[in-house]
């Protein structure tokens, strides 16, 4: 039994865990200009994730429903041991997000966990004080259509017209350069629309 549980815990690190060192996302086939499906919000959300969404709850339950042109997107894993470390950095982030106009108005962020079910994206938002609402992923549909991405995966989502991938995100700078990526990203795709 212990040898089958240490084995099931060594696959979660192998598919959570950068293969180098230093950079988790390389070698993964998410790009900018990939599609960006229109997932379901699923989960319990409060009404405060309600509100910072900006979608109505009987008016629908998606993507495409959230009142911003662009999304940070993280895919996590409660399992990732990178994506533990990582969540105080992206609740800075967040909070930094907050408080530029600019951002705030046109970027909201969501979570997604994939293979997490409810209970388990709930105990990560609350174990790790996450301030932005997570999607549980339990199936793999949303991580499959994401190429099977490795987690941590920061991305930003354009979803005027069709949703698409529009940065790929390093995960390893701190709060303040991702800051200037999000900006830098954010610009480009608006003065070119």
């Amino acid at each position: 039994m212990r040898r089958l549980l240490f084995s099931f815990f060594l696959g979660l690190i192998v598919f959570c865990c950068p293969i180098h060192s230093g950079q988790a996302n390389e070698g993964i086939p998410v790009r900018e200009g990939d599609p960006f499906p229109d997932i379901p919000l699923a989960g319990i959300f409060s009404e405060e994730d309600w509100r910072y969404l900006g979608s109505l709850k009987e008016k629908g339950r998606s993507l495409s429903r959230i009142r911003s042109d662009f999304l940070l997107v993280e895919l996590f894993s409660i399992y990732c041991p990178v994506c533990q470390k990582n969540a105080p950095k992206l609740a800075t982030l967040y909070n930094s997000v907050q408080g530029d106009n600019f951002l705030k108005r046109n970027i909201k962020f969501i979570g997604i966990g994939a293979g997490n079910n409810l209970r388990e994206t709930e105990y990560f938002k609350k174990y790790f004080s996450v301030p932005f609402p997570l999607i549980p992923d339990p199936q793999f549909k949303i991580h499959k259509a994401l190429k099977d991405a490795r987690a941590p995966l920061l991305i930003i989502v354009d979803k005027r017209k069709n949703p698409r991938i529009v940065a790929v995100l390093d995960f390893t700078k701190a709060p303040a350069d991702l800051m200037k990526d999000i900006r830098a990203g954010i610009n480009i795709h608006t003065k070119n629309d």
